[in-house]
């Protein structure tokens, strides 16, 4: 589960981002968040792990405050798919998909084989993982699941 507690966001120059925001997103579940362009969709998703921080309130992923975690490992513990996809460039699909369990310490045989079952889960064909990400269509590249 995903709980924000009245959570703020103001940045330097003035701007309030996301105003007093109190919601919880259930594990399994689906949500959604909809609103016009600059109203604070991107930030909220960002403070949740911690590319951008709240400047008040509470943020816990699975009852923890994320703010008291540490950043790299709470990124490392969670999936998301980025507005404008963020692939590295200079890597094929496959090894995007690899990079997490790659950094957590699992050989490169089996970050490889748990990519290509996640490519597959989201029905993109091996082939596709064999590519670089320029050449995938913009909805593919967000198709890409983050590594697990």
């Amino acid at each position: 589960m995903i709980q924000f507690d009245a959570v703020h966001k103001r940045f330097p120059n003035g701007t309030t981002a996301v105003h007093d925001l109190t919601l919880d997103m259930t594990e399994g579940g689906v949500t959604v968040l909809v609103g016009s362009s600059g109203c604070g969709k991107t930030t909220t998703l960002r403070m949740i792990n911690r590319m951008v921080e709240p400047t008040s309130g509470t943020i816990r992923v699975g009852g923890k405050d994320v703010t008291r975690q540490d950043a790299a490992e709470l990124r490392r513990s969670i999936g998301y798919v980025i507005q404008q996809a963020g692939l590295f460039p200079h890597r094929t699909v496959l090894d995007n998909v690899a990079t997490v369990p790659l950094l957590l310490g699992h050989g490169r045989r089996k970050a490889r084989a748990r990519a290509a079952e996640l490519l597959e889960t989201v029905g993109l064909s091996a082939e596709a993982g064999k590519r670089y990400p320029h050449q995938l269509s913009g909805g593919q590249q967000l198709g890409v699941p983050p590594g697990h």
